[in-house]
């Protein structure tokens, strides 16, 4: 016999609740996932920049990613350290994505303006996904070009 306590479930109760929440969260688990969801490489190519005043060196990095619930979430290096890139942002069930770039810059020498080591940016990436690949460019400012493998 199950003794109550003010405030407190009988432990029949709790038991119930235990096994509802076993039963509902794996398929609330499973309602949030896209065909995009799993591990992802992603590749980005900005190739030498010769602005009036600017002759960036062009570069290319790849960086692990992972889609989870349709979120992309990819990043490289120590966060808020030179060289570090973080990208993320949702992918719709159609396969479009507009996505946020944040980084901190590591080589002057390959950054608009000869931006100093260890000062952030961040711009815009619009990309486009199907199941197995992807293809990105930068919103704006210098042109980058992201691609995106299983």
């Amino acid at each position: 016999m199950d003794a109550t306590i003010p405030g407190r479930p009988t432990r029949r109760a709790a038991r119930a609740t235990g096994l509802l929440l076993a039963l509902v969260l794996p398929a609330a688990a499973h309602a949030d996932a896209t065909p995009y969801d799993g591990a992802w490489t992603v590749t980005l190519h900005c190739p030498p920049h010769a602005g009036a005043a600017d002759d960036a060196k062009g570069y290319t990095h790849r960086f692990a990613g992972r889609v989870e619930a349709g979120e992309l979430l990819a990043t490289r290096g120590v966060e808020g350290e030179p060289g570090w890139h973080r990208l993320r942002g949702p992918i719709a069930a159609d396969g479009t994505a507009t996505l946020r770039f944040d980084g901190v810059v590591n080589s002057p020498a390959h950054a608009i303006n000869e931006a100093p080591k260890g000062k952030p940016y961040s711009y815009r990436v619009k990309a486009r996904f199907d199941a197995n690949r992807g293809t990105g460019e930068r919103i704006g400012g210098r042109a980058c070009a992201f691609g995106f493998e299983r």
